[in-house]
């Protein structure tokens, strides 16, 4: 699978905010949509679901994928910092 890299990591919050996972990637967001959804079926985590698969395949760029997976994350109600940058 292509690890695609985010210009910018997304830190999202589970839980009680003591645990949390660190999307740095394309590979990481989809498996995240994957393992920490309920449902699996909001059209919120559906567009970035696609978003990643197409970003994965070159269809689009990974940043749209990025926006689309922190849209789904705030439609959710899950806590997310995007404020860590890479050099």
């Amino acid at each position: 699978m292509d690890r695609k890299s985010f210009k910018a990591p997304v830190t999202v919050y589970l839980k009680d905010s003591r645990e949390f996972r660190v999307i740095c990637d394309l590979a990481n967001a989809s498996d995240f949509l994957f393992d920490h959804w309920a449902g699996n079926d909001s059209p919120d985590w559906t567009f970035a679901m696609n978003k990643c698969s197409a970003a994965m395949m070159g269809k689009a760029p990974a940043d749209e994928a990025r926006t689309a997976f922190i849209a789904a994350t705030k439609a959710a109600g899950m806590q997310i910092n995007c404020e860590i940058s890479l050099p």
